[in-house]
């Protein structure tokens, strides 16, 4: 089965909301191998390790970046992780395909379970893939920060970004 190593342009995207004001936090310190078959993806699926290296990221602004690395404690929990356990709802077109990934993150002494719709390529040169989920982040033993008067929601949309190449 071919293994893909996961890095350069791997990133994720966490959305945070708030009744008046949006924000976008960027950690593009991912990293991992997918062992992964294009041809047999819908019947043996794949298995996929990840790590995000949490103190890499930038929310826009300095003060952000303050806030968040101190609320979070993000010098104290450096880095999460993400196990692939399963790959369902494979839809291939050639190269391209849509599925659902479940899988269990680490990070910060918890595990949560995970659901992740994606779509991407998938071929003998390498893994272009995107996701995107809901995570409540109190199941990570956290609470939404306050930025200046903005409460944000404890709810945010993830966007993850793989980019991976057959060594």
């Amino acid at each position: 089965m071919p293994r893909y190593s996961v890095g350069a342009g791997s990133k994720l995207l966490v959305k945070a909301s708030s009744s008046i004001h949006d924000t976008t936090t960027t950690w593009d310190g991912v990293t991992g191998e997918v062992d992964a078959d294009p041809d047999t993806l819908a019947t043996a699926g794949a298995k996929a390790t990840f790590t995000v290296d949490m103190t890499r990221f930038d929310a826009g602004d300095w003060l952000k970046n303050r806030k968040l690395k101190k609320d979070f404690d993000l010098e104290g929990n450096p880095r999460a992780t993400f196990e692939l356990t399963a790959v369902k709802d494979v839809v291939r077109d050639g190269a391209q395909f849509t599925a659902s990934a479940e899988g269990v993150l680490r990070w910060r002494g918890k595990e949560v379970p995970l659901v992740i719709a994606g779509r991407g390529t998938l071929d003998d040169r390498g893994l272009a893939a995107t996701g995107t989920f809901d995570l409540d982040i109190r199941k990570l033993g956290m609470a939404a920060p306050r930025f200046l008067m903005f409460k944000m929601e404890d709810q945010v949309r993830v966007e993850v970004t793989l980019q991976g190449r057959i060594p």
